[in-house]
């Protein structure tokens, strides 16, 4: 039984005649701005081709046209697939394409590969008067192809270079600029003072919409509740209709408010800040709010946030609550883990109160007791541990990562540089030495690529090391009596922070027999950062 062949679903540009054995393929490039056009028009491509297979005993079939597409890129191209197809499937005897670099500039390696696979057929390259079916053409064939990719890789080249230098130099390039923000005519960001309603001009301007935006994020709201202020107030939205919650978690995510330069697909992105070759973070123009309080926004924002699946974003699923309580979060029932909840006077595990699932031993604590056994563990935990004290080390890591993380974000942005840089190494090492791609006449291409691999490895090496560790103040931590003021003059949300640096969580077991009992110290085990979760809970008496 013999193997059906799927064609793609092309339709030819021309059809001759469709018993022809020749097809002929075209491909014009879209001209870039400022660029001269020289390129052969695809009607004279084809006239050429029809002459020469007239010429050579063949009749045209079909006319494949590649227009607006790339020959250097990995993109589908519909044409030259087709023409491919026909030729390897022996529809047609010979497959006429007006020039090599018309054809492919993806190199010499893969034309040898389309050469290879369609042995013993024919590819015929009219203006460069060159015949895969002739040996002594072939060798010209590969030079003529690496010279059009090393023209197409300098084109394409100077292209990335100026965009990554205008990129660099924090210029904005895209030709939106963000809601609340303007561009001068050096292309820099400044903050947009019309008015946010048409005609109003007394009223709030466009920047003042931003920051009203970070602002109330951080406080709490949530972003449906806050786009339908907005909209009742009349304020329209970028697009002029209503305000949407997918706008408003963009704006807690876009470098640009905090006078920082995007990277591309910045919003796909866990760190959305354009970074230079040096691996430093780039001004584009004026912020219209501290890093400090879109980072807190943000924040806000993930910690009500139900994320349904890996590609789940904050719009598609917002939990509508915001912890009020000291411990919300942080206490965890011992019986079955899930966290507990404040109801009226006491911590309880959730099936205690909302049902669900069972519980083997539900626990449940007066919240005044919980309250002042974690804070009294937390003091004596952080003043009697040892300088070099795993716990110590990952409080001053949390702190730093609170409070400075435009110094984190730039140090993960370098880790992530090295880790990419070596990836590649390795993809380049693999291609040679396992999946044999370096062979034949490609081998000499090798280590001029793997000295250049190797380089970008040690120079995102270098800005790493060359980077110094953040650090900061932090011994208030360490003693009693700077904790104890420090957590008499906090807010409760910020009670909640300094807990976090030291806390990943609190296991509460169930009271030790009937009826009233006192709460103990024995009832709650903590999970201190740093440390692995080892959960050895007391036997009951």
């Amino acid at each position: 039984m013999s193997v059906p062949t799927f064609r793609p679903m092309t339709t030819p540009h021309q059809t001759i005649d469709p018993n022809g054995d020749l097809d002929i393929y075209a491909r014009k490039s879209v001209a870039r701005k400022g660029q001269r056009d020289t390129e052969l028009s695809v009607d004279q491509q084809i006239s050429d081709g029809i002459r020469w297979a007239k010429w050579n005993g063949y009749t045209p079939r079909h006319v494949w046209v590649d227009h607006g597409i790339s020959g250097s890129k990995d993109v589908k191209r519909p044409g030259y697939d087709a023409g491919l197809n026909a030729l390897e499937t022996g529809e047609i005897r010979c497959l006429w394409s007006y020039k090599l670099d018309r054809f492919s500039r993806r190199g010499a390696l893969a034309v040898l590969t389309i050469m290879e696979r369609l042995e013993g057929r024919r590819i015929f390259f009219g203006a460069d008067n060159l015949d895969t079916s002739e040996q002594k053409d072939r060798r010209m064939i590969m030079w003529r192809a690496e010279d059009a990719k090393e023209f197409s890789d300098q084109l394409s080249g100077r292209v990335s270079d100026s965009w990554r230098y205008s990129k660099d130099q924090g210029y904005w390039l895209a030709p939106r600029v963000p809601y609340g923000l303007s561009k001068t005519k050096g292309r820099k960001l400044v903050a947009d003072h019309t008015p946010a309603i048409p005609g109003q001009s007394d009223g709030p301007t466009k920047a003042d919409v931003i920051r009203r935006i970070v602002s109330q994020l951080a406080e709490g709201a949530t972003a449906p509740t806050i786009a339908k202020r907005l909209t009742a107030e009349s304020i329209p939205c970028p697009s002029g209709g209503n305000w949407s919650p997918q706008y408003i978690y963009r704006v807690v995510k876009n470098p640009a408010y905090i006078g920082l330069q995007p990277s591309s697909n910045w919003f796909e992105r866990d760190d959305p800040i354009h970074r230079d070759a040096e691996g430093r973070r780039v001004s584009v123009g004026e912020s219209l709010v501290s890093e400090a309080e879109q980072m807190r926004a943000r924040k806000a924002v993930k910690g009500r946030t139900k994320l349904m699946g890996e590609a789940s974003s904050p719009a598609r699923r917002g939990v509508r609550s915001v912890p009020r309580h000291l411990l919300s979060g942080l206490l965890h029932c011992a019986g079955c883990g899930r966290k507990m909840v404040r109801r009226g006077m006491s911590y309880n595990c959730t099936h205690k109160t909302n049902g669900g699932r069972p519980c083997d031993a539900p626990a449940s604590v007066m919240a005044e007791y919980a309250e002042d056994f974690v804070f009294a563990a937390f003091v004596n935990r952080l003043i009697t541990g040892r300088p070099d004290d795993a716990l110590k080390l990952a409080v001053a890591d949390r702190w730093v990562a609170t409070h400075r993380p435009d110094a984190v974000s730039e140090r993960k942005g370098l880790a992530e540089q090295v880790e990419n840089a070596k990836a590649a190494l390795r993809d380049l090492l693999d291609a040679r030495y396992k999946r044999g791609e370096f062979s034949g006449p490609a081998a000499e291409y090798f280590p001029g690529l793997l000295a250049e691999a190797e380089e970008t490895v040690r120079a995102a090496e270098r800005a790493l090391n060359g980077l110094p560790e953040p650090t900061a103040d932090i011994s208030f931590l360490f003693e009693a009596e700077l904790i104890l003021e420090a957590w008499e003059a906090a807010t409760e949300e910020e009670r909640r922070g300094l807990l976090a640096l030291a806390l990943d969580g609190v296991c509460v077991r169930r009271k030790f027999g009937a009826g009233r009992t006192k709460v103990t110290a024995d009832r709650f085990h903590y999970a201190w950062a740093g440390y692995t979760r080892l959960v050895d809970l007391p036997k009951p008496e």
